[in-house]
């Protein structure tokens, strides 16, 4: 270890590395999976008193910490299966569902709660996941320091403008009770602004010779003492003021939909460097559009989701955009993001994992992780356990105009035990791209399509700082770090809900997020890009192709990069207070997604003209008894459309007893 790691903390014994609560992941993965079942089993016996005391990371997955979301030990076989290899049936457990749901995420969980409403609440459902917890990219992190017990999403932040949701995605959530307005839900923004924190940008030495703390601004809102004081030449200076301010149009003499549709046919970095005639040097301080850098999308794209440098062009936000004012105004979150939807689903699928209450009541109970597979019940959700094979077994002779009575058998590896279960239906609501693995007798043409499904590659890494007092003692509450491998680091929101509570005094413990930059998305940071692969990728690569770089590019990278890079840039950014990131930083927890957004056709790249199909259309059609959910089915990664595909697919699996055939 070097003298600067050592300063920065690197050798403290924290939650960190790839470590699971100070055991090797490698080694507590595998064990984990291995002893699920007697790990549960010694902790069947608790009683109510199990949902708020205090949790061991060994039985309460949201506790651990280190490398969380696609965590060691829960793709491995997955990979395997892409590069050829052929896993047997394995033993068979003996159980038999009405539905077995491969994937436990948003979608998973809303299948199975659709697919019991429409059977009755007796229907047997067993839930599969690879994963030590549910929920998918709604994943809770939790951390617990000096007694404070404070949470916040790994991955599915928020409900995007509710308003607009599909009618089935809405009527779940609301039948969890969901709803805007709760009396105990409330954000105390006096906590920072009495103590006069406020924005600040970092700039660190590496690319502008010494550490600067500028307090008081960013580039995304530049004010004139703000821009004075950025260490930046002044001709870069005047091209960002143009961007984020200017109201220049560079589309002069065309009609409105004559703009339109010149901003489909070029990148949105081709846009600022050859119609806004912009230098290449304001490029890393865009931070990309979305997920996608600069040139993985249109320039029209980029307009409809609020990007600078189109103010000038007498074109209104669309009312559609995620971005509008209307649409901004109806977002909502809970404290842990939509794994508290998760954690709902849940408890209607299973009353004993979770006590009775209001959304807000029960957001600091603790999920008891042991009534989750219980043998006898009718909803079962196992996790660790990696499907590796799903197939149809004929049990009888399908007769014409007769129900079809056929079996899927599901295989799956736990621990290292390879086992199979048999359903009548099966939703597979895991990636798509996996599905002609798992499935390999679906039509040519369906595993094709399934396979375009190509995920953005996503973080979002939380902090647990053993107190506030560098913010307040710098007057800061967020700093926007350019052209760093994280983007921004910020506190959290100051918010009551339920019994959880805020930190309210700066000698408290608090989280502090670190973002990849405006979004999760790793393609729009350049300088993340680039310290994953050891380069940029060349512009105008296919944006596919550049999901699938950043995703090796991430699971090849250790946790000991991002602890070094959160340490780092958070002495430089509280230089000149009391922090020593050895003593303040008391836990870290990185969700990576190398399979993270779903995203449909882009324009830049794929055939959308008149008359073609969407490859999801092929790719979801129900195969037999096996029925197909994931955001991927709709191309979008919201979590409205996880849970409207839920419904679609269970849809697709009930039987038309009357009048019903196609064949004849």
């Amino acid at each position: 270890m070097n003298g600067e790691d050592r300063e920065l903390g690197m050798g403290r014994t924290i939650t960190r590395r790839d470590f699971i609560q100070g055991v090797a992941a490698a080694t507590a993965v595998g064990a984990a999976a291995v002893t699920a079942g007697s790990a549960l089993a010694k902790s069947a016996a608790s009683t109510s008193a199990s949902f708020v005391r205090p949790a061991d990371a060994s039985t309460y997955p949201p506790l651990r910490s280190g490398m969380r979301g696609a965590h060691p030990g829960s793709f491995e076989s997955a990979h395997a299966m892409r590069d050829g290899t052929k896993f047997g049936e394995g033993e068979d457990t003996g159980e038999s569902y009405d539905l077995v749901v491969v994937g436990g995420g948003l979608s998973g969980l809303a299948a199975a709660w659709y697919y019991r409403e429409r059977a009755g609440k007796d229907a047997r459902i067993l839930v599969i996941d690879n994963h030590d917890d549910f929920g998918g990219h709604a994943k809770r992190n939790e951390f617990e320091v000096d007694g404070k017990q404070m949470m916040v999403t790994g991955g599915s932040a928020y409900m995007v403008a509710p308003k607009t949701w599909p009618r089935e995605a809405m009527r779940l959530v609301k039948s969890l009770g969901v709803e805007k307005g709760d009396p105990s839900d409330r954000v105390d923004g006096a906590i920072y602004s009495s103590r006069g924190l406020q924005e600040a940008t970092f700039f660190r030495k590496e690319i502008y010779g010494a550490d600067k703390l500028v307090v008081g601004g960013s580039f995304y809102r530049p004010n004139a003492a703000f821009m004075a004081a950025a260490p930046i030449p002044e001709a870069l200076k005047a091209d960002l003021l143009r961007l984020m301010t200017g109201k220049v149009d560079y589309l002069p003499g065309l009609t409105a939909e004559q703009k339109m549709a010149k901003l489909q046919t070029i990148s949105y970095r081709d846009y600022l460097l050859d119609i806004a005639k912009l230098s290449p040097e304001v490029l890393p301080y865009t931070m990309g559009v979305w997920c996608l850098g600069n040139d993985m999308c249109t320039a029209y794209f980029a307009y409809f989701r609020g990007a600078p440098g189109f103010d000038g062009l007498g074109m209104p936000m669309p009312s559609t955009s995620p971005e509008s004012k209307e649409n901004l105004a109806e977002d909502f979150s809970m404290p842990a993001g939509n794994s508290d939807i998760a954690r709902l689903i849940v408890r209607d699928l299973i009353p004993d994992a979770l006590p009775a209450g209001s959304f807000t009541e029960i957001e600091t109970a603790r999920t008891d992780y042991s009534t989750l597979d219980r043998p006898g019940q009718a909803a079962r959700i196992r996790l660790n356990s990696i499907v590796t094979r799903v197939k149809h077994v004929a049990t009888t002779k399908q007769v014409l105009f007769e129900k079809d009575s056929s079996e899927v058998q599901v295989s799956y590896i736990t621990g290292d035990k390879l086992k199979h279960v048999r359903a009548k239906d099966v939703v597979m609501a895991c990636m798509n791209n996996i599905i002609p693995y798992l499935c390999p007798e679906m039509p040519d043409a369906q595993k094709v399509a399934l396979h375009q499904a190509v995920r953005a590659a996503n973080q979002t890494t939380t902090v647990a700082f053993r107190n506030w007092k560098a913010f307040e003692q710098l007057k800061i509450r967020s700093v926007t770090m350019p052209r760093a491998f994280y983007g921004r680091m910020g506190l959290g929101s100051p918010r009551y809900f339920g019994k959880l509570k805020p930190s309210t005094d700066p000698s408290q413990p608090v989280l502090v997020g670190f973002g990849t930059g405006l979004n999760s998305g790793i393609c729009s940071n350049e300088t993340m890009v680039e310290t994953l692969l050891g380069a940029n990728l060349p512009p105008g690569m296919p944006m596919d192709d550049q999901f699938r770089a950043v995703r090796a590019g991430l699971l090849a990278t250790p946790f000991e990069t991002f602890e070094r890079e959160v340490r780092r840039l958070s002495s430089g950014a509280l230089a000149g207070s009391d922090f020593d990131p050895a003593r303040d930083i008391v836990g870290i927890t990185v969700n990576r997604w190398p399979h993270g957004f779903a995203t449909g056709r882009n324009m830049l790249f794929d055939d959308v003209g008149p008359g073609t199909v969407s490859p999801t259309v092929i790719a979801r059609q129900k195969f037999g008894r096996i029925a197909i959910a994931n955001s991927d089915a709709s191309g979008q990664g919201l979590a409205d459309t996880a849970i409207d595909e839920a419904f679609r697919a269970v849809r697709d699996l009930e039987p038309r007893d009357f009048g019903y055939y196609e064949v004849f």
